[in-house]
């Protein structure tokens, strides 16, 4: 096999340590990669014509698995020297390990004309028939290009194609004014006046570009994408123009033209990082996450700040190396350490760090968010008010309690004194020491952010006017149907909505995966709408045309929300229920859907909707659940012998006090055992190291895997006593364990999320499991493992209970919901505001008023 190593001096250039061309392929020939890019780029900044440069850096960048983008450089290397076999080998392998080998055959082509040799081009050929034949690249054996020793007497003349038309010189005036237009968004102006005279001097391109740009931000794609075409002919040495062709072209659904406008716009100019972001975002949008990664890395290289960037290369990295791996702990694989590094490396702002942080967070790499934001304290200061709260709950993510007391203690002290937003509603609601008035004011604060939403309210058509005698419209919002918790405990109950007097349909927000559920949901409604590709001004617009009476919202304040929709007041009356365990703090949402338990009337001030009740708990059960076989306690992981306690909730909701509280436990009750829920690594290191810390053999804890949810339930039942978290109590995985027959022990708090597995428990009569203190939890955990006789008569009553309770009557829940919606509706068609719902059903006198 030949070497196509090259070199233009006879002889090595003497080191000199601040050369970082010299830095970087010493860099490259031990190994070290990633620092041989950064050299490497710090030479093009000064020099981009730099052939030898632009063709080691490709070298490095195909060394460090990243093929596609060695290619606009080993291309850039080849344009600047286009008689060296040497770089279009390079070309070649690059396009032979991307698999384009159409590519590959044209370059041969365009070789031969210049005087490739028959005898290289016979073998180069044969490579590509026989990648198309369907051969590895691999198995070719191909010899990888190897860096070379920079001649400085090598000239840095670049091509010089066409960047400027003839006439653009008379029409400056005109453009100067045409950019003004532009800037200030009047883009109408804009595209009349630069039509005129582009039709008087139709070969000026600048004109072209510039009537693409106004209008693509018109959204008129078929006319920008022609526009911007014939600028590219006008002016093909222009990378900014080719870019914002690849963006038009995208957006026109048009993949071959996209990919040829990037990779023009990168064979221009590989060192301009809006394109590589552009590129990087179009992948990513696409679905193309190779692609996405190595152009979001390329862009972070050149512009560390790029958060569009960082976004596409984490969740490209995460996608390709954790979905879809049954079973995975910790989402811990070389693209994702390499793409956590690197973001966390171009972090210069407090703001950045919040940010970068979010997007670390979103993909599991929890102890870089707490690096990330430990590290911004201590360079920026405490200035920031968000990041205190940003860095807890990262911490709580983790079961990384260094520090933590005393950070939460601040952190709920700035709750209660500032103005500012310092913690999402959400994560405030895991924060001991809260009580519902303060979770009301962090609510408060986050629904004041919506305020420009509502004010867009009357740009809404009217809907349809309501006929007599028409069903009642009810429309339920959420991201989350499909295989998600909220689904898992709705599903029967929107099988059984009486479809005679109501009609029911479901707004989509999430993607659709495809599932079981998803199809078993779609199944459920009359009319199934996917409106995560609308703006929240069109999705509003959508349930104002569809005439719904009562629009339900499934997310409140969490993950993936759309509460602008809401904000924007498609329906007459709006409802929250179920996803979120407390107040909005809004005007725009006239009722919220609780039981007696969660929400006790004489707390009802420090919520801002008025309280629908139902008179057993506000949560339902699925009693259509499907339910694998039941395993071993060996196939599960768990010890032949002793008690298991179990808590599969989420490491969040776990704190230091009532870890301790087990710990105690467990040492009370000797062979006992504590399964948990690690949702990565980390967690279960950090915990194991807590129980050593508090005198507990770590070995007692054992940490279940991801399962589907038919096996989980499954594996459920090999657990003696579930014991709750506090503040944040178990939700679905309590409802869970009831389902599966295993009692749950937990301990009452002030808080709506505290009090719900205390709900729960009475809808499925079994009060006695519920304690309001730790040491009484303690005590009740310790006598109920030591007392088998006792447990094994709660067991017998939760199995009766099935038949029996509230709990597990989804038809009888699904008849009480209907009730309250015909009360907000009957009130709404007397022309009365909204008012507390359902009182003698929650114990209370009929039509007692309530303390606002």
């Amino acid at each position: 096999m030949s070497n196509y190593s090259i070199s233009w001096s006879s002889k090595e250039a003497a080191p000199v340590a601040s050369d970082p061309f010299v830095t970087g392929l010493a860099a490259h020939r031990r190994g070290d990669v990633e620092e041989a890019i950064s050299q490497y780029l710090k030479v093009l900044g000064q020099h981009p014509n730099q052939a030898v440069t632009c063709y080691d850096l490709g070298v490095a960048l195909i060394d460090a698995d990243l093929t596609l983008v060695s290619m606009p450089f080993l291309r850039r290397a080849s344009l600047l020297m286009p008689n060296s076999e040497t770089l279009r080998y390079a070309v070649l392998f690059a396009l032979i390990y991307s698999r384009r080998l159409d590519e590959a055959e044209r370059l041969i082509a365009e070789g031969e004309g210049t005087g490739l040799s028959p005898e290289r081009s016979t073998l180069w050929r044969s490579w590509v028939s026989d990648c198309k034949g369907g051969r590895n690249p691999a198995d070719l054996r191909l010899a990888s290009p190897l860096p070379a020793q920079a001649n400085p007497g090598l000239p840095e003349q670049p091509p010089t194609p066409i960047t400027s038309t003839l006439v653009h010189a008379r029409l400056q005036e005109s453009f100067a004014k045409a950019v003004q237009a532009y800037q200030a968004g009047r883009m109408e102006v804009l595209i009349s006046e630069l039509g005129h005279l582009v039709e008087e001097s139709p070969s000026w391109g600048e004109g072209h570009h510039l009537r693409g740009l106004a209008f693509l931000a018109l959204n008129r794609i078929e006319e920008a994408v022609a526009a911007l075409r014939r600028a590219s002919e006008l002016l093909p040495g222009r990378a900014e123009l080719w870019d914002h062709l690849g963006v038009a072209a995208v957006r026109l659904g048009d993949e071959a033209l996209t990919r040829y406008a990037f990779e023009q716009a990168l064979l221009l100019n590989p060192l301009r990082p809006e394109t590589w972001n552009n590129a990087a975002d179009t992948a990513m949008r696409q679905g193309w996450l190779g692609a996405a990664y190595q152009y979001a890395f390329m862009a972070l290289q050149l512009k560390p700040d790029l958060i569009q960037s960082a976004f596409c290369l984490l969740q490209a990295a995460y996608k390709i190396e954790v979905e879809g791996e049954a079973g995975s702990v910790d989402p811990d694989g070389p693209l994702l350490a390499r793409a956590a590094s690197l973001v966390k490396r171009g972090v210069a702002t407090a703001q950045q760090a919040l940010e970068v942080s979010e997007l670390l967070s979103q993909i599991g790499r929890y102890p870089d968010a707490c690096e990330l934001l430990e590290s911004s304290l201590e360079r920026f200061g405490d200035h920031e008010p968000a990041t205190l709260g940003k860095l807890v709950i990262n911490q709580r993510r983790v079961c990384d309690w260094r520090a933590l007391p005393e950070r939460q203690a601040c952190l709920v002290d700035r709750i209660r004194q500032s103005d500012l937003t310092v913690v999402s509603p959400f994560a405030a609601m895991s924060l001991p020491g809260l009580g519902p008035e303060d979770l009301l004011k962090t609510a408060r604060q986050r629904a004041s952010q919506l305020q420009e939403w509502a004010s867009q309210s009357a740009s809404l058509r009217p809907g349809p006017a309501k006929a007599p005698g028409i069903r009642l419209r009810i429309g339920y919002l959420s991201d989350d149907l499909q295989d998600h918790a909220t689904a898992y405990l709705t599903a029967s109950v929107f099988e059984r909505h009486d479809r005679s007097r109501f009609e029911f349909f479901a707004y989509s927000t999430g993607a659709d995966d495809g599932g079981p559920m998803r199809r078993r949901l779609s199944d459920a409604f009359e009319h199934f709408v996917d409106i995560r590709s609308l703006g929240h001004l069109e999705a509003a617009q959508r349930i104002r045309d569809d005439g719904i009476d009562i629009l339900v919202d499934l997310k409140g304040y969490t993950s993936s929300a759309r509460i602008e929709i809401l904000a924007l007041r498609p329906a007459p009356i709006q409802v929250t229920w179920l996803g979120f365990p407390g107040t909005l703090g809004t005007s725009f949402v006239d009722y919220m859907i609780v039981d007696p338990v969660v929400v006790p009337p004489e707390c009802a001030a420090c919520y801002d909707e008025k309280l629908a009740y139902m008179p057993g708990a506000y949560a339902p059960v699925d009693d259509r659940r499907l339910v694998a076989d039941k395993p071993s306690r060996a196939e599960a992981g768990l010890p032949e012998q002793g008690f298991v306690f179990c808590c599969f909730n989420d490491p969040y909701k776990i704190t230091p006090e009532i870890f301790e509280r087990w710990c105690a436990i467990l040492n009370a009750v000797p062979g006992s055992v504590l399964w948990l829920y690690a949702k990565t690594r980390a967690v279960a290191d950090n915990l194991r190291r807590e129980a050593e810390r508090r005198g507990l053999d770590p070995e007692r804890l054992y940490f279940a895997r991801k399962v589907s949810q038919p096996e989980h339930l499954a594996r459920l039942a090999l657990a003696d006593l579930v014991l709750d978290t506090l503040p944040y109590n178990a939700h679905t995985t309590a409802s869970d364990a009831l389902w599966a027959g295993v009692p749950v022990l937990t301990c009452q708090g002030e808080t709506f999320p505290s009090r719900v597995a205390s709900s729960l428990l009475r809808a499925a009569e079994l009060p006695e499991l519920i304690t309001y203190d730790l040491a009484g939890y303690e005590a009740r955990a310790v006598a109920l493992a030591k007392e088998p006789a006792t447990l094994s008569a709660l067991k017998s009553r939760l199995d009766d209970a099935h038949r029996t309770a509230i709990f597990f009557d989804s038809a009888r829940f699904a008849a009480d919901l209907e009730s309250l919606y015909r009360e907000m509706w009957e009130r709404q068609a007397q022309g009365l505001a909204p008012s507390h719902l359902g009182l003698s059903g929650a114990g209370l006198v009929d039509g007692s008023p309530l303390t606002r």
